[in-house]
């Protein structure tokens, strides 16, 4: 697991495959401990090697690899500038992840966060690489003599910065994601399962996991957005404490019991009956009944998953672009419509179910491209921007090449069409039918702006 909630690796490290190589495993190996002393967890570094390139599909797992990582380290040189694949695909793949990171965070240190470091391994005519990325600084581990040497002053000034600078950015991200607090800490063998999935759930949903370190566990339960407590069959004073704790400090916190607990001894079974009974309008009480499926559910509805995201400011409106992201067709068709109004416009797409509902709702403008994909696909999408979309200047429907299998949707989409603009595409893409539903985005732009 990352350090980082919400990704697969902390640090994806770029580097030209004419470089080095045992220079740069020497530098990774070295990285691992001392993040880990310094982080006080070893952070997940991605780095491809020869063996990936042999037996799997690099080209698709590599940018998928970007995409899942927080931060982005470039081993630059003039071999990294010459390389396609380093320039164009990996550094592309990285940039285009930036918009996505940056809404994650509230902070307004990450308005304009690259989350990227850049090292030097080897200069550069006329320093081309600021190019990649501009405006982050090097970090040099070379002169005009060549790369610094291992264990050489120079490199382990260049070595300190380097960890230096990581540690704050993965830090800063890590304390930039929201607190959930969940307790015990360690869990007894009854509790472990749900106490595990629970986890594993709130960090792939990019909540940080408290409590981090065993101190100061009631400041921890105040920082906390939500406290989860699971209660077995043991007492545990700690936990009758840091409940206390929970229920005056204003934030929600629930409690779950297990199916453990229904064996529970005396001393725990009297502990429970006083959480039931005790009166905290923040407070969720959830009985054995309860499935672990859907304490999970309760958990996140608390957390509210579907609140608005940040999205990074822009002076063009914004338009929500609702496709079947499963479908190679469908992308194409939506790909069509961004790409011809790119300049006017900046356009978002349901990549995180999670946040679905609360873009809809606060989209200027939303657009449902449908094409190839099932009827059943198509309207509760239909349905579900009618009802939720509350402030977007326009609402559309995109129809390439209409079908008559189609009919059945059509027809309830027809029948109480609302504000919708229905848009049909045949053949060829044709942008000008699309106007109706770009115009009052431009007039409600343009008076939003006077």
């Amino acid at each position: 697991m990352a350090y980082v909630p919400g990704y697969d690796h902390d640090i994806f490290i770029s580097y030209a495959h004419g470089d080095d190589r045992d220079w740069i495993n020497r530098l990774v190996e070295r990285l691992k401990p001392e993040l880990k002393r310094r982080l006080g967890k070893e952070p997940s570094i991605w780095i491809d090697d020869d063996s990936l390139r042999k037996s799997r599909d690099y080209r698709k797992e590599i940018p998928s690899s970007i995409e899942s990582s927080a931060s982005f380290l470039l081993l630059c040189s003039p071999s990294y500038l010459r390389s396609e694949y380093c320039v164009l695909q990996e550094c592309g793949a990285f940039r285009g992840s930036i918009p996505v990171k940056r809404a994650r965070f509230f902070e307004e240190s990450f308005r304009n966060e690259q989350f990227v470091l850049r090292t030097l391994l080897l200069p550069v005519d006329n320093n081309e690489h600021w190019e990649l990325f501009s405006g982050v600084s090097d970090i040099s581990f070379c002169n005009d003599a060549g790369t610094f040497t291992h264990g050489s002053p120079e490199f382990e000034a260049g070595f300190r910065k380097l960890t230096g600078e990581l540690m704050l950015l993965l830090k800063r991200m890590r304390n930039g994601s929201t607190p959930v607090f969940v307790y015990p800490y360690h869990p007894s063998p009854s509790l472990k399962d749900a106490h595990d999935a629970l986890s594993a759930e709130l960090a792939a949903q990019s909540f940080r996991l408290l409590p981090d370190r065993l101190v100061n566990l009631s400041d921890q339960v105040r920082e906390a957005s939500l406290s989860i407590f699971l209660l077995g069959e043991r007492y545990d004073e700690t936990a009758d404490q840091l409940t206390g704790t929970a229920s005056t400090g204003g934030r929600p916190w629930l409690t779950w019991r297990s199916p453990a607990s229904q064996e529970a001894e005396l001393k725990q079974s009297g502990f429970i009956s006083h959480l039931e009974k005790l009166e905290s309008a923040t407070k969720t009480f959830l009985d054995t009944a309860v499935p672990l499926s859907r304490l999970k559910e309760e958990v996140l509805a608390l957390l509210k998953p579907n609140t608005l995201v940040p999205q990074p400011s822009s002076e063009k409106p914004r338009v929500y672009v609702i496709c079947n992201l499963h479908s190679r067709l469908e992308r194409e068709n939506a790909g069509r419509i961004i790409y011809h109004f790119r300049k006017e416009f900046e356009f978002d797409l349901p990549d995180d179910p999670y946040q679905h509902n609360a873009r809809l709702a606060y989209a200027d403008a939303v657009l449902l491209v449908w094409g190839s994909s099932e009827e059943t696909w198509c309207l509760p999408e239909f349905q579900t921007m009618v009802q939720v979309s509350r402030r977007a200047r326009s609402k559309g429907l995109c129809l390439f090449d209409p079908q008559e299998t189609k009919t059945a949707a059509m027809r309830q989409i027809r029948q109480d069409p609302g504000e919708i603009q229905i848009v049909e595409q045949f053949g060829q893409f044709d942008p000008q039918r699309l106007e109706a539903f770009f115009s009052p985005i431009r007039r409600g732009h343009a008076a939003g702006a006077s």
